[in-house]
């Protein structure tokens, strides 16, 4: 089954809540009210991402169609971007994978690039697979939103690959990221190679894939995503 964002955020949420309710006679009110702020948000979040409401609570956080956290979801939601970015600063430091590999001519799949200066050279196309975080960069974009450990539906995929494959046409490689470049953003970077020839189907994608990124993965979500667009759309598109 693997690890599940609501489970995860749910389950680490729960300590702030117990420690608020043990402390609220002892500790000064504004410490319980910051533990309560970070239990709830927290909750909503592990709510927002289970799988009953995964696919149509993506904007939560606050992120809109070009990459931009809108004001209020800073303070709204603060202990979930905080805790977010320590995560991925810490993973990033220990880790000896670099943020972004080369899978293909002109494909790239990788992380979230903090900055600009960390995408992909030859100024790329960006297609984003997070919900959660912001663009960066300047480069052209396209937001394909979904919550980590969860997978695109068929049609997002479908969206995410003629997007890219336009920049292609363009002359623009393309760089598909999520927060680190295993799961949701290899779904649609498969799907991509598949429409492009690259690939004959999921299992050939995911291996090219990580012939180049090895740590690229599928959970069975994100499995089941990729072999339904492909029976659908990728299907129809090897009719023609």
């Amino acid at each position: 089954m693997g690890i599940h964002l609501s489970g995860l955020v749910g389950g680490i949420a729960t300590l702030p809540a117990v420690l608020a309710v043990l402390l609220r006679r002892h500790a000064p009110l504004p410490v319980t009210l910051v533990l309560c702020h970070i239990a709830l948000t927290g909750f909503a979040v592990s709510i927002a991402a289970s799988d009953a409401m995964a696919a149509d609570s993506t904007g939560l956080l606050g992120k809109d169609r070009d990459g931009v956290i809108g004001w209020w979801a800073w303070p709204l939601f603060w202990p979930y971007h905080l805790a977010l970015r320590v995560k991925l600063h810490y993973q990033r430091w220990v880790s000896t994978e670099p943020l972004y590999s080369r899978i293909a001519d002109g494909w790239y799949l990788g992380g979230w690039p903090a900055h600009g200066d960390l995408v992909p050279p030859g100024g790329p196309a960006v297609v984003d697979v997070t919900c959660e975080l912001p663009r960066r960069h300047s480069q052209p974009y396209s937001n394909v939103p979904v919550w980590d450990t969860h997978a695109p539906t068929p049609a997002q995929i479908e969206a995410g690959v003629r997007w890219a494959l336009r920049q292609r046409e363009a002359g623009r490689p393309v760089y598909v990221h999520c927060a680190h470049g295993h799961g949701r953003s290899t779904v649609v970077l498969c799907a991509a190679l598949i429409r492009t020839g690259l690939a004959a189907d999921p299992k050939a994608a995911l291996a090219l894939a990580r012939a180049g990124r090895p740590r690229a993965r599928f959970n069975y979500r994100q499995q089941d995503a990729l072999e339904a667009w492909f029976r659908g759309q990728g299907a129809r598109d090897r009719e023609r």
